[in-house]
């Protein structure tokens, strides 16, 4: 947003010795971020006014013409080729060092005294745009014509113009709850109010109604309209605007585009209030009637911008009783425009609702500069100030029009100004602060507040353009006291408090610890997917659809099912990633959301709800670690993913028992699947997937998985970590193979050998094979054992009496055969 001094400087007059960085400082360290400033008068650094002498045609050129300009005090000669340069002539003489645009292209090029064909030329005579100028007329080869301009020869050309201004660039996008600062007398105020400096009163003419049109306004939704001023003139004849009109709009980046249009952006860069002007013969001529209502579906409207934008029913729409006019607080329509031909008019000065505005610019992907001040909620009295001033330049603009019209105001009850109450004290006690309840009256009042001081109690009245989006609690003043009076101004200091470590989350602590495990150890890749499931997916592994949480409004159509264990997505992954991998190894962790499960209530633990204790809960979201094995050609993956599994376990600190799952789900494999239990809970499992469940879903390869329930294993005993030294005697290793009959669980052979076994270290199941050279309803099973004693080294015989109890454990309890 771009601020002009000479604008502010009619409202505000800031101390002497202020320099144009002081006040960006200021703002910026109290308001909002001054992003550069830019001195107009800079850019035309010696270009001044001058007057041509003589003008005689270049002996080498016949476009060029070698021209003597007195440019104040001298006169000095320069070639010039523009076609309507002659004696006399007041024109714009760049001298060497100034910088202009080539032809008005490309960037600027800084003037040396040269040669050109022959000739010296001592700078350049100038076409507007070769200065930067855009609403010059002169055709093309011609130069700048400054007839009209009262200076003489060798005045400095900023000066001579009016382009003598100095232009703020605010970052306004900061701005959002100060819709007050979208206009120079709001910032005036501010600045006011930042340098003591005194405010000049905002008060233009009153406006006289008159007669001619019968201007009526109906407002069919006050919440969305609260406010519609509007008033008709006569009598306008629709023109270019004054030069300083014009420049005052360039400097702020409108263009100028004829008095009336140029009146209502003048007025909304000045009060920061957006308005309109209609062509009233177009809206009915003599009887004008202006509804204000919500657009019907699919309705269309042409706008300024030439484009037809449909409507839906929530959009709001100023009409002329039947067709659209214009999109409320976002832009006019192409019809109800004001052309050449216009000589009455309406001006509208209206507030909207500011969510209205911003839902309707977003949908139709049309921004303006009349949203972006709407869509920041308006002080509805401004709208009356507006109207006026447009009304009193218009009349200055046009010495012919006249109000010819009611003024019509449609609003509803204003709201009263609002108070807020707080003792003094309560100041300094939130800033840490020694201000004077003298120098905090002094500032609210020059930030416009109503201050009442009794007995120490602040009664505060907070003044309309700061109550719509801003000011609203008491926090929000003991701010404005603390950005004027100075944030430097306020000692650092570190506050006295005791410091306490965070509560221990531990589900975050094992999901840290099992990620590293996973990663580093055994290799695998954690994956991010969504927590949404497609039906067939589930379909497929045999799930039933009821048991998951479907819903209502799905990001994606295919996927409206809520995951409940994080395995049908790791699948389709794998499904995906076993085209480029012979091996895929996949983990996550994540929450899932469980159906049946009980969660917490809506807004955290503790919000409570009216209905009742256990009603309206959210279902239960535990946090799932799940990991996921396959590789092209191996036929078990079951004994990679357990041990995968195992390894987290371990350095979590967790002791585990296998026991197999007697309702195991569809998707399990019918054997190679088990529960994961812990201090006897079931936490999770580790399986296989049945092999025609991974064919429907497109795996090529046998897969296996694990899931742990880490919220379930927080609940268990902490695992106490216990060192145990390594021993300094060697373990022996022996692997024994035999056949089982099918049924047999290794848990329970595990179990068996480790009670009748002294010396054994441990005991892992390496394989199980069935086939060919096993009789059928039997299994081949080999493990690997592991024997130490911490006091000696084993000898072979101590071993081999330990082998022979595991053999007779074998034989006689599980009725197993030995293989050679």
């Amino acid at each position: 947003m771009l601020i002009s001094k000479k604008w502010l400087s009619e409202f505000v007059k800031t101390p002497k010795g202020l320099s144009d960085e002081d006040i960006a400082e200021t703002v910026t360290l109290s308001t909002v971020e001054v992003e550069s400033i830019a001195d107009q008068a800079g850019a035309l650094e010696n270009i001044v006014v001058g007057v041509i002498e003589s003008v005689e045609q270049h002996t080498n050129a016949d476009r060029l013409k070698v021209c003597k300009v007195d440019v104040g005090g001298r006169v000095t000669q320069i070639v010039c080729g523009g076609s309507n340069v002659k004696k006399g002539m007041k024109v714009v003489a760049a001298l060497p060092g100034a910088r202009v645009l080539w032809h008005g292209e490309g960037d600027h090029v800084e003037l040396k005294k040269t040669k050109i064909r022959g000739e010296e030329s001592e700078g350049m005579i100038c076409a507007g745009i070769e200065i930067g100028l855009t609403h010059t007329n002169e055709g093309e080869h011609e130069i700048l014509d400054l007839g009209d301009v009262k200076a003489k020869a060798g005045d400095a050309l900023a000066g001579a113009l009016g382009l003598d201004d100095v232009i703020f660039d605010i970052e306004h996008k900061s701005l959002t709850n100060r819709p007050d600062l979208m206009g120079h007398y709001g910032m005036a105020r501010e600045i006011a109010a930042l340098t003591r400096s005194p405010l000049k009163e905002y008060k233009p003419a009153k406006i006289t109604a008159g007669k001619g049109i019968t201007l009526t306004v109906d407002v069919e939704d006050q919440e969305l309209c609260p406010r519609y001023m509007a008033v008709a003139l006569e009598g306008i004849v629709v023109g270019p605007s004054p030069e300083w009109l014009r420049n005052r709009l360039n400097a702020c980046g409108v263009r100028s585009i004829n008095n009336v249009v140029d009146v209502t952006n003048f007025v909304m860069l000045e009060l920061g209030q957006p308005m309109h002007g209609f062509d009233a013969d177009v809206l009915g001529g003599d009887k004008v009637k202006i509804v204000v209502r919500k657009a019907k579906a699919k309705e269309k409207i042409t706008a300024l911008d030439a484009q037809t934008y449909v409507l839906d029913s929530d959009m709001f729409l100023i009409t002329d009783g039947s067709k659209p006019m214009a999109i409320a607080g976002v832009m006019g329509g192409e019809d109800s425009g004001v052309s050449e031909t216009t000589t009455r008019i309406v001006f509208e000065s209206a507030n909207f609702s500011a969510t209205s505005v911003r839902k309707t610019s977003t949908k139709l992907s049309l921004r303006s500069e009349s949203s972006a001040r709407f869509e920041k909620a308006l002080d509805p009295n401004l709208c009356e100030l507006a109207l006026a001033r447009a009304v009193e330049l218009m009349k200055e603009l046009s010495p012919t029009a006249r109000v010819c019209s009611a003024v019509i105001d449609e609003k509803k009850k204003l709201d009263v100004a609002k108070t807020l109450s707080f003792p003094s004290e309560l100041v300094n006690a939130r800033l840490g602060s020694s201000i004077s309840t003298g120098e905090m009256e002094d500032i609210l009042t020059r930030l416009g507040f109503g201050v009442s001081n009794k007995k120490e109690i602040f009664t505060i009245v907070i003044p309309t353009w700061r109550a719509t989006k801003d000011i609203s609690i008491k926090e929000d003043v003991i701010e404005e006291i603390a950005r004027i009076y100075g944030y430097d101004n306020i000692p650092s200091t570190l506050p006295t408090f005791v410091i306490e470590p965070p509560a221990v989350d531990r589900v975050a602590v094992l999901a840290r610890t099992a990620r590293k495990v996973l990663a580093y150890g055994s290799g695998a890749s954690e994956v991010y997917l969504y927590a949404f499931v497609s039906p067939e997916t589930l379909e497929a592994l045999g799930e039933s659809l009821d048991d998951y949480l479907k819903l209502a409004n799905p990001l994606a159509s295919d996927r409206p099912y809520l995951v409940s264990s994080l395995i049908p997505n790791l699948l389709e992954a794998a499904e995906q990633n076993q085209r480029s991998f012979d091996t895929v190894n996949l983990f996550q962790c994540e929450r899932v959301f469980r159906k049946d499960d009980e969660g917490e209530e809506p807004g955290g633990a503790g919000s409570g709800s009216a209905g009742g204790e256990g009603k309206n809960k959210l279902p239960g979201q535990p946090r799932m670690l799940t990991g996921l094995y396959t590789k092209k050609g191996v036929e078990e993956p079951f004994w990679k993913a357990k041990e995968m599994m195992e390894k987290v376990m371990v350095v979590m600190g967790y002791s585990v028992e296998l026991r197999p799952s007697e309702k195991p789900s569809p998707w399990q494999h019918s054997g190679r699947q088990a529960q994961i239990i812990v201090s006897g809970e079931v936490v999770g499992l580790v399986s296989e997937i049945d092999p025609e469940k991974t064919t429907a879903l497109g795996l090529d390869n046998r897969v296996a998985v694990f899931e742990i329930n880490l919220e379930l294993l927080v609940r268990q005993d902490e695992p106490l970590a216990v060192y145990k030294a390594v021993s300094v005697h060697p373990s022996v290793k022996r692997d024994l193979a035999f056949v089982a009959a099918d049924r047999t669980e290794f848990a329970d052979i595990e179990t068996a050998i480790e009670k009748a076994v002294d010396l054994l270290g441990s005991i892992e199941l390496f394989d199980v094979y069935r086939g060919k050279g096993v009789e059928e309803g039997h299994k081949s099973m080999a493990i690997h054992l592991s024997f130490r004693d911490d006091d000696r080294t084993l000898e072979s015989s101590d071993v081999d009496v330990e082998m022979e109890k595991i053999r007779k454990v074998l034989t006689e309890q599980f009725g197993a055969t030995m293989r050679s």
